[in-house]
C-alpha cells in the first residue's frame, strides 16, 4: 500500500505537465502582439527671421570723456600795481571775448605817451628849422657862385689891362685875392650845405625812433587793460585787486568753449575700420572725417551734440589698454537736441538739460562708417555659442560659420562675399535639437 502511494506521488506531477504541454500544443502557443508602423519623420517648426542688407555702413560705439579744446592763460604783458579787478574774474564765470578782466595802474604809461608825443613834436620843429636853412643856404650858395664869376670876370680884365700897363700889378693881384675869397665862401657854404643835410637825416632817424617808442608806450599803455581772448568759462583766478603784478605773472586761466572735443579710445579693429572706411573728407593724421554722436544720459532721457572723428592723440597706443586715443571734435557744444525713453526727439528742451558740453562728462560716441563691402545682418539670437547660424533653405537647415564683421545694436554683421549669407535668407532664431545639415525645417505660424 505503501509503495503505491509512493509511485502515485510521483507520477501525478508527471501527468499534469505532460497535459499542460498537450493543451499548450493543441491550442498553438501564444498570438504575437501586431505590429505598429513606423510613421514618418515630421519637419521641426522653427521660426525664422530674414537677414537683411545692411547699406548704411556701420556703427561703433565707445565710451568718453569730454575734455575742453584749450586753456588760455593770461598774464600780465606789464609790471604794475592791479587797479581794478571785474566781477568776470570769479571761477566759473562764463565771459564773452572782448570783456575787460583786469586794469593795471595806466599812469605811468599815460606818462610815457605824452613825453614822446612832445618829444616827436620837437623832432618835427628841428626838422623844419633845417629844412629853413638849408633853402637859405641854396640862397646864400646861389649868390655865392655869382660874386665867385663877378671876381674871375675882374681878374682876368685886369690881366689883359696889366700887359698893357694900364693898371699896376697890385691892382691885378687884389683882383684875385678877391677871386679866391669868392671861391673860399662858395666852398664853405657848400661844405655848410652838407652838414645841414646830414643833420637833417640825424634828425629823422630821432624822429623815427621817437615814433617807435611812443607805439611802443601805447602798446603798454593798451596791455594796461586785459580782456578775454576768447569765448570760455574761468578754471582759475591767481590774483586779486591792489596787487602788484611783474611781466609775465599768470592773472587768469580761462577755458575755450566756443569748441569742445571728446576723448576716446578705439581698437585696432575699429580703427582698421574707420581707415578703410569712405567717408567723406580727411582730418588729422590721416582720418577720414568719420561723423559722430555724443550723448549724455540723465535719468531716462538722452541728449544728443553732432561731432566728427578729427585725430589720433599722441604718438601711438595706450600701453595699458592697446587701444588707440583719439578726439571727436565737437564744434557746437551748446547745440544740444533731447530724446525722450522712447528714442523719440523732443520738441523742447526740459529744465534739467545741461546748457553745454562740460569738461568731465563722461559720454557714450557712436562713429558712422560708411564701408567698401557689401555687408549683411542678423539679429542676435540668431548665433549659436559655438558661432554657428542655421540657416533655412527650401525647407532644410544650413549650418554656416561665418565670421563676423561687425557687432552692435543687438544685431551682427557679416561681409556678404565671405560669409555665405544672402540677402533674402532666412536665419532660424528658435531651439533646435540635434541640429544636422539637411534635417527639414518647417516655418511657424506668425
Amino acid at each position: 500500500m505503501k509503495a503505491l502511494k509512493k509511485i502515485v506521488a510521483w507520477l501525478l506531477p508527471l501527468v499534469i505537465l505532460g497535459a499542460a504541454i498537450g493543451g499548450f500544443v493543441v491550442l498553438g502557443g501564444p498570438k504575437p502582439p501586431p505590429r505598429k508602423e513606423k510613421e514618418p519623420q515630421k519637419a521641426v517648426v522653427v521660426k525664422t527671421q530674414q537677414v537683411e542688407p545692411q547699406s548704411t555702413g556701420i556703427d561703433l560705439e565707445v565710451d568718453g570723456v569730454v575734455v575742453p579744446l584749450r586753456e588760455v592763460t593770461l598774464a600780465a604783458e606789464v609790471p604794475g600795481r592791479v587797479l581794478r579787478k571785474t566781477a568776470a574774474c570769479n571761477e566759473g564765470q562764463l565771459v564773452a571775448k572782448g570783456t575787460v578782466l583786469f586794469e593795471i595802474d595806466p599812469r605811468d604809461y599815460e606818462l610815457d605817451v605824452a613825453r614822446l608825443e612832445k618829444e616827436l613834436a620837437q623832432a618835427g620843429l628841428a626838422i623844419e628849422e633845417v629844412d629853413e636853412e638849408l633853402i637859405q643856404n641854396a640862397t646864400s650858395i646861389e649868390l655865392s657862385k655869382r660874386q665867385v664869376e663877378l671876381a674871375r670876370r675882374e681878374a682876368v680884365r685886369l690881366e689883359g689891362l696889366k700887359a698893357s700897363k694900364i693898371v699896376t700889378e697890385s691892382e691885378h693881384d687884389r683882383a684875385l685875392r678877391e677871386e679866391l675869397t669868392a671861391a673860399n665862401s662858395l666852398t664853405m657854404l657848400e661844405g655848410q650845405k652838407r652838414v645841414l643835410a646830414k643833420r637833417r637825416n640825424r634828425l629823422l632817424e630821432a624822429q623815427s625812433l621817437a615814433g617807435t617808442m611812443l607805439e611802443k608806450s601805447k602798446l603798454d599803455l593798451s596791455r594796461t587793460r586785459i580782456s578775454s581772448p576768447v569765448d570760455g568759462i574761468v578754471v582759475e583766478d591767481k590774483v586779486e585787486q591792489d596787487s602788484f603784478v611783474s611781466k609775465g605773472a599768470p592773472l587768469v586761466t580761462i577755458e575755450d568753449t566756443s569748441a569742445t572735443e571728446v576723448k576716446t579710445s578705439l581698437r585696432m579693429d575699429e580703427v582698421g575700420r574707420v581707415l578703410g572706411g569712405t567717408n567723406g573728407g580727411v582730418g588729422e593724421h590721416g582720418f577720414p572725417g568719420v561723423p559722430a554722436k555724443v550723448s549724455f544720459t540723465i535719468g531716462d532721457r538722452r541728449y544728443e551734440w553732432d561731432g566728427v572723428l578729427s585725430r589720433q592723440e599722441g604718438r601711438g597706443l595706450d600701453e595699458k589698454t592697446r587701444t588707440l586715443p583719439c578726439l571727436v571734435h565737437v564744434p557746437e557744444p551748446t547745440k544740444l537736441r533731447a530724446i525722450d525713453r522712447y528714442g523719440a526727439a523732443m520738441a523742447d528742451l526740459p529744465a534739467e538739460a545741461p546748457s553745454s558740453l562740460l569738461r568731465g562728462m563722461f559720454v557714450n560716441v557712436l562713429l558712422h562708417v560708411d564701408v567698401q563691402q557689401p555687408l549683411v545682418s542678423v539679429p542676435q539670437e540668431a548665433v549659436r555659442p559655438t558661432g554657428d547660424l542655421f540657416v533655412m533653405r527650401n525647407g532644410r537647415l544650413t549650418i554656416l560659420r561665418p565670421r563676423p564683421f561687425h557687432a552692435a545694436a543687438d544685431r551682427i554683421t557679416y561681409d556678404e562675399r565671405e560669409s555665405g549669407l544672402l540677402p533674402g535668407d532666412r536665419v532660424v532664431v528658435s531651439q533646435i535639437s540635434n541640429p544636422r545639415d539637411g534635417m527639414e525645417l518647417a516655418e511657424a505660424a506668425q
